[in-house]
């Protein structure tokens, strides 16, 4: 028996809105097909990092432009691409802590909203960033960081009448992200050992990031995304796509844990895995109207001459 006896509520805690989907998308659909609850909690706006038209003004305007005017729209504006992506894969429960994503330091009160999500919610399971992603100097790694304290801060007495809720079970999606991409990365931290087998919900999971415009992700990029990087950790897998986790802590069995698709690969030819693996959905998925693909914004070999 690999699945728990009852159903389970899940929390995610993610840096941007589209955290709260992309690196995990599939796996959350997977579970909710099944009954589970997911609870998504997003520590910041993600306008500030995010929000890309509001970036390009900001280049094209200098310091004449006063961003201000335009943060509160643009928050709204991502609250909804993401209340919409996670619609598609089944859930609607999603918290904005309100945090903004310049505000890149590991806080007291970022902890704490973390922790009061915690406490109320009572997931069983937390999934977030790897507190050490691009050696921790970045906002997935801080909000990885504050999970964590959060999670130790609500599973002790805490203060006062508040309630304590130990969570067991804890992941890092997507853990080996951006590393080796900078000289300060604790590469030796992170590692996958779990990894999930999305392609029955890729379609569901493309759709989903459709609906990020702000950040350019919906059309030819996602389509793109779902071949090198779900594609990419399912060729590893021996699938066409997978999801990448890493646990927090050793988990606790009766027996060592074989699944019927690993026993499978003892017998079968191998052709079938690599048939499995080369199945291609998310890229093929149709564009919308108007959209292409498109070579004009690729580099000319001048550009990369010293």
């Amino acid at each position: 028996m690999i699945m728990a006896s009852r159903l389970i509520h899940i929390l995610l805690v993610a840096a941007h809105p589209a955290d709260s989907f992309d690196m995990a998308g599939g796996t959350l659909a997977h579970h909710i097909e099944q009954g589970d609850r997911v609870t998504a909690a997003i520590l910041t706006t993600g306008v500030r990092s995010h929000h890309w038209e509001l970036g390009e003004q900001r280049r094209r305007s200098g310091a004449e432009l006063d961003v201000e005017e335009y943060v509160a729209q643009a928050v709204e504006e991502k609250l909804e691409e993401v209340r919409r992506a996670c619609r598609i894969l089944g859930f609607d429960d999603v918290r904005d802590l309100g945090f903004e994503d310049d505000d890149v330091l590991v806080t007291q009160d970022k902890v704490e909203a973390i922790a009061e999500v915690i406490r109320a919610v009572k997931p069983d399971m937390l999934i977030t960033h790897h507190p050490f992603e691009s050696g921790g100097f970045k906002m997935h790694g801080t909000t990885g960081q504050c999970t964590l304290y959060a999670w130790q801060l609500a599973s002790g007495s805490g203060r006062g009448r508040q309630e304590r809720h130990p969570v067991p079970c804890i992941y890092f999606m997507n853990p080996t992200a951006y590393i080796g991409n900078n000289s300060l990365e604790y590469a030796g931290t992170a590692r996958v050992d779990l990894y999930i087998d999305i392609t029955d919900v890729i379609d569901k999971k493309v759709r989903a990031l459709d609906q990020i415009a702000s950040q350019y992700y919906g059309g030819p990029y996602v389509r793109k995304r779902a071949e090198t990087s779900d594609g990419s950790s399912g060729n590893s897998a021996l699938v066409a796509y997978a999801e990448e986790f890493q646990r927090f802590q050793p988990q606790v069995r009766y027996t060592l844990p074989i699944t019927d698709a690993e026993l499978e690969r003892i017998t079968e030819p191998q052709s079938a895995h690599m048939g499995r693996r080369s199945e291609m959905i998310g890229g093929l998925m149709p564009l919308s109207d108007g959209e292409t693909f498109t070579s004009r914004h690729r580099m000319s070999k001048e550009k990369y001459e010293d």
